[in-house]
């Protein structure tokens, strides 16, 4: 019950509505329209709406909560004007969904992989959140004499709005008329999302009304819901708060899946009406209680004790004198409402019991709009009417527990689908060549679903892309795959006896020249000085690597002079260093000699296998220690002018390095990958290393360094201390780490750019090829060869 009188009412006294509509455009609440967003919703009165983005607050740590607590008050503080938080469940564009998401078919015949994907987008769909998104809006609405005046405002207005949500860790854009009139078609026209359609200029040509694009054929009010063409719809209301409510209380609300509309009006109180108010109402009190005492002693009743009732009001009143006045505590009228959509009236029952049991749960009485369905349905949209007047007074800190935030979601309109979000259950989409830079990290301990993750995101950018992939595979791991895709993809096994050989000194040579103005000879030169000092043993001097050069330079100027051209091989060089007058040339030459005429001469050969197909697995199981180190630099080599050659096509090149902390043990390929991965960007390459070895990786200063220049990290089951150390050097809230913490195969966090979100990656076993394809486990595969 409110402690203010009748007169205070004044401030949230509703706005009349249209008694008797001819036209369902009447019904809507609005007049003119700009095509920046701006609508006159009454006479002098003019609203604007703005999108928001959601932030982690769920999976936040106590100390993160209290921090957006405190600066979501400070938002709902700088507001001095009505306003509403709109939380819209909202049928998601099928239409434009399964353009975008699910992959299209192809002529390339791997369309039964495509349709594998797409039955699993489709399934989680289903399971989820069956097709229903989110969208949070907040408009705000003002008085002034014109629209000039309104838009003078809104600009001012808009600078502190988005300094606020920008240190809520969230981001607010202002929506135009289209992008406005979409909200309310989607209510409006629920099922068509996909037909509308509205230029602003074209709408001025025609001089037609804007309300007739969104309009619905057909609308009936009843004392306790309505019904357009296609729902069932009911208005409700919090009738009755408890003493304290749950910070989480709306997300249980907004988090079932039916298409609902949540929204909370506020009304501002101005803080010297508060003051004067509260000081009326206080000496109101005092003189009650005098009145009693008077009372009492004339019935000769000298107690000094007030009544309960007058106790506890006093209480009240002054603990609100005090926070207004010193807690930075602002009044507030406030109402909670819902609009709720079904197919039939059972299920709009159905739906409507659900809401108030939740209700009950926290004490707060939830009860219909009866004979206001029509008002409460305007005061609810995200127009900015205000024709129901059931609100209560609050205080700033009472608004912050209706927030509306829930957990960060990753809904790229195009992209990988990463599985869905373990809070919300939407699904997780994302591109990673839209991040400040596409590499990336996959972390998880044997059998936490790396592999799985990996060859899932693999397989998609194939299937969805013209992309090529790379991937150094130690363990041989990923050669399923590259069978699977048949003459697309190319399998590399080195070893010295798979006779699969890559030339280190393999060049465009019909692309040189004498200058070598292309710089093709100078870059090789700087990979044959790694490679020499990797065979060499030491640090390489001076002298030492002038004659390095200098051979490769007579090398290929020999070739770029000659009529026919040539690709020369480890020999050539070999015999180039023999011919050079110096001691050190022919130490040099003896460190080579084992890998060019000895018996780990694997890269003294002309390359005879598909170094340019678009999928590429490299694998280096059956390679000893002493060949393992130079045919890791062989293959960063070529692996590097594969992505330079593809940068000048226009053409993406993903590489995936497995076992990645092997590669950084060894100093020559470290610094190798540590250039790669800083230049790769401006050449459309994305790497990914995936590992296990935290705790080893972070202590290498390479290894961290590029790990801060990966936007992109997927973290599966850790053990404690490697998810405090990554807590640290990644940036991940070690709140969230409880979703790493001993978590089911598959299931972890993503980190994308700015955005943190727990997912689930996982499939089901039975009648999956996908699953039989991406399986590493060894018993499993065991077994499945055994029923097969």
């Amino acid at each position: 019950m409110s402690i203010f009188s009748d007169k205070f009412d004044q401030l949230k006294k509703a706005d009349k509505a249209v008694k008797s509509p001819k036209y369902l455009q009447e019904v809507m609440g609005i007049g003119r329209i700009a095509e920046n967003g701006i609508f006159e919703v009454g006479k002098g009165v003019y609203s604007r709406t703005y999108r928001f983005l959601d932030i982690n607050y769920v999976t936040a740590g106590v100390e993160e909560q209290m921090r957006i607590l405190k600066q979501y008050c400070k938002t709902i503080n700088a507001i001095d004007v009505y306003f509403l938080i709109t939380i819209f469940n909202r049928n998601k564009n099928m239409q434009d969904f399964r353009e975008h998401v699910l992959f299209q078919e192809k002529g390339d015949g791997f369309n039964w992989l495509r349709g594998s994907y797409n039955q699993i987008i489709e399934k989680r769909i289903v399971d989820g959140r069956q097709g229903i998104e989110q969208e949070k809006l907040l408009t705000v609405c003002v008085e002034r004499k014109s629209y000039e005046q309104a838009k003078a405002f809104f600009a001012t207005f808009e600078a502190t709005l988005k300094q606020n949500f920008g240190e809520l860790g969230s981001c607010i854009e202002e929506l135009n008329a289209e992008e406005r009139l979409r909200v309310l078609f989607n209510f409006y026209r629920i099922g068509e999302e996909e037909q509308f359609s509205f230029d602003f200029r074209q709408a001025l040509k025609k001089g037609g009304d804007p309300k007739n694009d969104i309009s619905p054929g057909y609308m009936q009010f009843y004392p306790g819901y309505f019904e357009t063409e296609r729902k069932k719809c009911r208005a409700l209301f919090i009738k009755k708060y408890p003493s304290s409510l749950s910070d989480t209380f709306l997300n249980e609300i907004t988090s079932l899946p039916v298409h609902s509309i949540t929204t909370i009006c506020i009304v501002p109180v101005p803080k010297e009406l508060a003051n004067k108010v509260l000081q009326k109402k206080y000496l109101g009190i005092e003189n009650d209680i005098l009145k009693q005492q008077r009372v009492r002693n004339k019935n000769n009743d000298f107690s000094s004790d007030i009544s309960h009732i007058k106790k506890v009001q006093k209480e009240k009143i002054v603990n609100l004198m005090d926070d207004v006045r010193e807690n930075d505590q602002n009044l507030f009228y406030t109402g909670v409402n819902f609009l709720i959509m079904a197919e039939d009236k059972k299920e709009l029952d159905s739906v409507t019991e659900t809401i108030k049991n939740i209700g009950n749960g926290r004490m707060c009485q939830i009860e219909t709009h009866y004979y206001q369905q029509r008002e409460a349905m305007n005061t609810i949209l995200p127009v900015g009417n205000r024709q129901i007047s059931t609100m209560r007074t609050m205080l700033t800190r009472d608004i912050a527990a209706l927030l509306p935030f829930n957990v960060q979601e990753l809904n790229e309109k195009s992209g990988v689908c990463y599985g869905i979000n373990q809070v919300s259950h939407n699904l997780c989409i994302g591109n990673r060549k839209k991040l400040a830079n596409g590499n990336g990290m996959v972390f998880g301990v044997p059998g936490s679903g790396k592999s799985y993750f990996s060859k899932s995101e693999m397989l998609q950018v194939f299937l969805g892309t013209d992309d090529d992939i790379i991937c150094i595979d130690p363990t041989l791991e990923y050669f399923d795959i590259a069978e699977a895709l048949g003459n697309q993809a190319a399998i590399i096994n080195l070893s010295t006896y798979t006779k699969n050989y890559i030339n280190p000194l393999e060049m465009d040579v019909w692309a040189l020249d004498l200058n070598d103005s292309q710089g093709y000879i100078r870059d090789k030169g700087e990979f044959m000085l790694g490679l020499c000092e990797q065979c060499y043993g030491d640090n390489l001097n001076s002298r030492h690597k002038s004659i390095i050069d200098r051979c490769v330079r007579k090398l290929y100027i020999d070739i770029a002079k000659a009529r026919e051209k040539h690709i020369p091989t480890m020999s050539e060089f070999y015999e180039l260093l023999l011919e050079q007058p110096e001691e050190e040339a022919k130490d040099i030459a003896l460190s080579l000699e084992l890998f060019v005429n000895g018996s780990l001469n694997i890269f003294n050969n002309h390359t005879n296998v598909n170094v340019q197909a678009r999928f590429i697995v490299y694998g280096t199981r059956d390679l000893g220690k002493e060949l393992g180190a130079i045919s890791t630099l062989v293959m960063l080599e070529n692996i590097s002018a594969r992505i330079a050659e593809n940068a000048k096509k226009g053409r993406a090149t993903w590489l995936y390095i497995d076992e990645f902390h092997t590669v950084l043990d060894r100093e020559y390929s470290a610094k190798f990958l540590f250039s790669l991965w800083k230049k790769v960007r401006k050449q459309g390459g994305l790497c990914t290393g995936i590992t296990q070895n935290l705790v080893d990786m972070l202590q290498n200063y390479t290894a961290m360094t590029m790990l801060g220049n990966s936007e992109f990290i997927a973290l599966l089951k850790q053990s404690n201390v490697d998810s405090q150390e990554l807590s640290t050097a990644a940036g991940i809230p070690e709140a969230q780490l409880k979703y790493v913490d001993n978590s089911p195969s598959g299931t972890g966090i993503i980190k994308y750019g700015n955005t943190c979100i727990p997912f689930d990656n996982r499939m089901e076993k039975e009648d999956n090829p996908l699953y039989a394809l991406f399986n590493t486990n060894l018993h499993e595969k065991a077994l499945q060869t055994k029923q097969e």
